[in-house]
């Protein structure tokens, strides 16, 4: 999921998001998206072969005043992007410089980081759909 929401806000296809994440980071979304410069919003998509780390930060089981019940797991992803970013972006680190061929072609990669909260609700009867209720790439869509 992460893979696929990353590249869909990298592409500007953010019609594409609605079934996937809460009405209310699509709005902000929208918001910042037009805003970023090309190489921020390349530097947002994450192919699943880059990922190179995934953890959970958090997990939350918790009831609304309804008694309806919900689960949140907030996780963190760390992934390589070749976006040309500028040296002076300050949270991303510069980690690799990989030579292919000769000393000439260098493509430079960037480790960047991304944190996605999903939610579902746990209610009995209820459709098992999870939702992104928070996006983060920091330092890029701040």
């Amino acid at each position: 999921a992460f893979s696929v929401v990353s590249k869909l806000l990298s592409q500007r296809k953010l019609d594409l998001l609605e079934e996937l994440v809460s009405a209310e980071v699509l709005q902000v979304l929208k918001e910042k998206i037009s805003l970023l410069p090309d190489s921020h919003r390349d530097a947002l998509a994450a192919d699943i072969d880059a990922i190179m780390y995934t953890t959970e930060g958090d997990v939350r089981i918790y009831y609304d005043d309804d008694g309806i019940k919900f689960v949140s797991i907030l996780m963190c992803f760390w992934y390589l992007n070749g976006a040309n970013l500028p040296d002076e972006v300050p949270g991303e680190a510069k980690v690799f410089q990989i030579v292919f061929g000769d000393e000439n072609t260098k493509e430079k990669k960037h480790l960047l980081t991304a944190n996605y909260e999903f939610q579902r609700e746990f209610t009995e009867g209820v459709k098992p759909d999870w939702t992104i209720t928070r996006i983060e790439h920091p330092r890029l869509l701040e």
